[in-house]
């Protein structure tokens, strides 16, 4: 049996994952996916090609569904590549070929644009409009999470159900009770109902499903008549933690719309959240450079680890390093931290350094710091100019066919025995993992964005571009691909955190 996650890990799903479990879901349901797979084992698997053909829709966003079902164990994979085929799995057949069980979810279909409303129903403390019709959000959320549960499908068929339904409905929840206030001051001393309405100026009716639903997923806890945080949340989301947590469940609620509305995504690559917009980039980067600098602190442990692990095998001292797509800045700013004589070039859009630049100074790096604004599809980055060219999650914005381009120019960058360091999510060789970045690259194909590529696939790209020599070394949460020309050193293993050398916090940053 696989243990119940811990509320540290639920948090981290709600937070992050759980809206797109659910679109995946809905989305499939709605395309008709799991009527076209066949059932492994009594029929032959198809290829990706002949499903979109059967569904008419596009290859890379039924791609981008099929890989997450395969990790998730609703569907199988044969063959690797572009010999890759696919079925329904088994025990996913057995209960989406249950009639009844499929009227159930597609009754819930309907409701993810009302759910999208909560923070006006709760204020409100009734059904809310919309479409030209009243939606009981709130009976909605009861239903789901506090009526006792009827007579249920098979097990496998429930956890389906959950998924498919209450995964989005828990981010949602969350969304609404960070961004009413409601989360704060729970965690501030327990209160009674009235004294929670008079404090929010929120309906009873409102306050009352909130809780009592965070109560079900172990966030809140009733103590003669005062609702407060429960001891484990208490402990999960004291200090900064519960101001990271908001932020990052503001960020997932910018797909909320995006997500209901997958499918045709899928079907017909219209983007509703799409980010080669210029203004759109332009307001959802910035807040996720705001976001970024928020977990400032962890990432830059996570950045000078991997810069130390480089200079075991290329000294830094003097290096020019060329920063692309720098976000916050911090993994031009661990490099600059390794050495004195270390100096960065920080590039990215205009309105990005301005944050850049707040959090050089904070780490005294600025002296040494270049800021270069410019747009990462076109720009010339020189030649032989920088010993170290870094690209920190910026490759997952960009489409594969745009990839030898900026390959190329990178290469032409980088000094003749310079090293290429890239931080991406990395997929597994059979693209079926981790789930995590499965999940990431969702949301890349939905917001018109890139796609992530095995290391393999990195490798060939790279090799078309003199930089023959590749290492892909784990990092804690994702993976970073080294590459030169031949003849260079590389590392083949990341440095123990015991070697980064201890310096002044980045906490300020």
């Amino acid at each position: 049996m696989t243990p119940s996650p811990s509320l540290a890990q639920s948090l981290h799903f709600w937070a992050r994952n759980a809206s797109n479990e659910s679109a995946l879901l809905q989305a499939s349901l709605r395309l008709g996916l799991f009527d076209a797979l066949p059932v492994d084992g009594a029929a032959e698997p198809v290829s990706l090609e002949s499903l979109a053909r059967t569904l008419g829709a596009s290859p890379r966003g039924l791609r981008s569904l099929l890989e997450l079902l395969v990790c998730m164990g609703l569907a199988v994979q044969e063959g690797q590549d572009a010999g890759r085929r696919f079925a329904l799995a088994r025990t996913t057949a057995g209960f989406l070929r249950d009639a009844a069980f499929t009227a159930r979810l597609q009754a819930e279909l309907p409701w993810w644009a009302p759910m999208g409303l909560l923070d006006e129903a709760v204020k409100r403390g009734e059904p809310v409009e919309h479409g030209g019709q009243r939606w009981d959000v709130l009976g909605h959320y009861r239903a789901l999470f506090l009526d006792a549960p009827g007579a249920g499908a098979s097990p496998e068929a429930e956890d389906f159900f959950d998924r498919f339904a209450r995964s989005a409905a828990r981010t949602q929840l969350l969304v609404t009770a960070g961004r009413l206030g409601l989360l704060e001051l729970l965690a501030t001393a327990p209160r009674t109902m009235p004294e929670l309405g008079a404090a929010t100026y929120l309906t009873t009716a409102g306050l009352r499903v909130v809780v009592e639903v965070l109560a079900r997923l172990g966030i809140t806890r009733e103590e003669g008549g005062a609702w407060g945080l429960s001891p484990e949340a208490r402990q999960l989301l004291e200090g900064k933690a519960l101001a990271y947590l908001v932020r990052s469940l503001s960020v997932s609620a910018q797909y909320w719309e995006a997500l209901g509305r997958l499918d045709e995504t899928v079907r017909h690559e219209h983007f509703v959240l799409d980010l080669k917009d210029p203004e759109v980039s332009r307001r959802f980067y910035a807040d996720n450079s705001n976001q970024i600098t928020a977990v400032f602190a962890s990432h830059f442990q996570l950045s000078r680890r991997a810069a130390t692990t480089l200079a075991q095998a290329r000294p830094l001292e003097g290096a020019a390093v060329l920063d692309i797509g720098t976000g916050s800045g911090v993994w031009g700013a661990a490099f600059a931290r390794a050495t004195p004589t270390t100096h960065v070039t920080y590039f990215d859009q205009a309105v990005v350094l301005e944050q850049v630049r707040r959090n050089t100074e904070s780490l005294k790096v600025a002296d040494r710091a270049r800021f270069w604004p410019g747009d990462l599809f076109t720009q010339d980055f020189g030649a032989a100019a920088f010993d170290v060219i870094i690209l920190p999650q910026v490759l997952n914005v960009l489409r594969p066919e745009a990839l030898p381009g900026i390959f190329s120019r990178v290469a032409r960058a980088l000094r003749p025995d310079g090293v290429l360091l890239i931080a991406e999510y990395v997929l597994d060789e059979r693209r079926d993992g981790p789930l995590d970045h499965l999940y990431f690259g969702l949301r890349r194909f939905m917001t018109n964005e890139g796609d992530l590529l095995s290391a393999s696939e990195y490798g060939r790209l790279l090799a078309d571009v003199g930089l023959t020599s590749t290492v892909c070394i784990p990092l804690p949460t994702q993976e970073m691909i080294l590459a030169s020309r031949p003849g260079v050193a590389l590392p083949t293993r990341l440095a123990p955190a015991d070697s980064v050398p201890r310096q002044e916090s980045a906490r300020r940053a």
